[in-house]
């Protein structure tokens, strides 16, 4: 591979360089990301460039070895633009270097500008506090706020700056996409990146009806975001956009609203609101919710990674679902990146989602989230299933090389019994297993229906 950069075709499919059918299975790089320094392991706010480059090797490294092709690289706008006007040229540095890390391990890079709740005023992070209305200044809220997603719908400060910024008072749009220029300017081009997020998780402020909302100011804004992004990064890059926060537990039916333009992703979020909080789940089961997700992007010529899913450490039930919500993304095979992977010395607002200890150490659901997947097909009619034992995938070859992860954290030093079958047409498949990358590849020739058995030896 020379460029992360993949394409759609008229279904959503992703499709790489060589032509091949791609799946985009990562982590976010999350909740350490949100306050200073604002990235995702703790170092002195003064390290030298060299040492922070250090430290992100050591913290992306591992990652290759959990089977993973893709990284949400959040962002700050607060970070990047401390004060109107001035651009942090240190933050700048450092995020380059970890989109230059990521790539040297194969990771695709989604440069995602991360908000929640507006900003750090009120307990959340992303926009800069000097968005604010600053006559007279807002009074900081006491934090952290184990609740503080429920300021979505009950606090009316953060109500108050989302109206402001959907009204583009004060050129807030303009600065905005300025905001973004400076970002695509550092990283637009680099080959490691795949797409840019426009925005996580909009508020929807004081709106009483979210559907009407998303079709009069959201769909509007993202619209022109699209434009914007496109005259910044031009037309090779993915564009994502997600909903707001309040659509990913699934209270109500979602209202699936498509932006104008060409290469988007609908970068849907899915929670359930006991799991995400430590607690038992209280419902959201994620086939039907997928489905809801799959079906609209299909029908709409929309890619689909969901931007973020998991659960909170501990949470009783959520192996199972986690594993129920794998199953199925495989079975309708969406691109997903799981909610997070950093080191947090701190929780940020009491959230303990991160795969990964305060000390880098990893935690057990990884055991669950590490499993083989279909990583690229060169051909069509896929599918792919995993039982805990055995993966069993089936496609029709046009004669590229076709991929299945099998991660190194699982299957290192483990006995595997492979499996090719030819079972129509051509003869000739043949298979290799790089057990350094973790990778089956398989060739197929064009129009051999071919299915790969890859068993955990007794």
């Amino acid at each position: 591979m020379t460029s992360a950069r993949v394409s759609l075709d008229a279904e959503g499919r992703m499709h790489d360089e060589h032509g091949r059918d791609v799946l985009l299975r990562g982590v976010n790089t999350g909740g350490r990301s949100k306050w200073a320094p604002f990235v995702p392991f703790p170092i002195d706010a003064e390290a030298e460039q060299a040492a922070f480059t250090a430290e992100v090797e050591q913290f992306f490294a591992r990652l290759s070895g959990w089977g993973v092709n893709v990284v949400r690289l959040l962002f700050s706008w607060e970070a990047l633009e401390p004060t109107p006007g001035q651009y942090d040229a240190r933050y700048l540095d450092r995020y380059a270097a970890m989109v230059d890390v990521a790539w040297s391990h194969g990771l695709r890079v989604v440069v995602d500008f991360h908000q929640d709740i507006y900003t750090s005023t009120y307990c959340g992070d992303g926009f800069p506090p000097w968005t604010l209305p600053q006559d007279p200044p807002p009074e900081p809220h006491t934090c952290p706020d184990a609740d503080w997603g429920l300021k979505y719908v009950l606090d009316g400060d953060v109500r108050a700056a989302f109206d402001r910024f959907w009204a583009g008072e004060d050129d807030l749009h303009a600065k905005f996409f300025a905001m973004w220029g400076q970002m695509i300017a550092r990283v637009g081009d680099h080959p490691g990146v795949v797409g840019l997020e426009i925005l996580n998780e909009p508020g929807s402020g004081t709106a009483g009806d979210v559907a009407s909302w998303k079709h009069e100011t959201l769909n509007p804004f993202h619209t022109e975001a699209v434009a914007q992004l496109r005259a910044l990064a031009g037309d090779e890059l993915l564009i994502l956009f997600n909903n707001p926060g309040t659509d990913a537990v699934g209270f109500q039916p979602i209202e699936h609203v498509r932006p104008e333009g060409s290469g988007l992703v609908y970068a849907a979020h899915m929670y359930d609101p006991g799991l995400v909080k430590g607690l038992p789940a209280v419902g959201l089961m994620p086939e039907p919710f997928l489905d809801s997700i799959a079906d609209f992007a299909a029908a709409e010529g929309l890619g689909v990674l969901i931007g973020e899913f998991g659960y909170g450490h501990g949470a009783v039930g959520a192996e199972e679902w986690l594993a129920r919500a794998l199953a199925h993304m495989d079975a309708r095979r969406l691109s997903a990146t799981l909610w997070e992977c950093s080191q947090n010395e701190v929780e940020w607002n009491a959230e303990d989602l991160s795969v990964l200890e305060a000390d880098g150490s990893e935690r057990d659901t990884l055991d669950v989230f590490v499993r083989p997947y279909l990583r690229a097909v060169a051909g069509t009619d896929s599918a792919f299933a995993w039982d805990q034992k055995t993966a069993t995938a089936s496609w029709t070859g046009d004669g590229g090389v076709s991929e299945i992860a099998l991660p190194t954290r699982r299957f290192d030093a483990t006995s595997l019994d492979i499996e090719l079958t030819t079972t129509a047409g051509p003869e000739g498949a043949c298979w290799t297993l790089d057990p350094s990358r973790g990778e089956l590849r398989v060739q197929a020739p064009d129009g051999a229906q071919v299915e790969v058995r890859v068993t955990v030896a007794d």
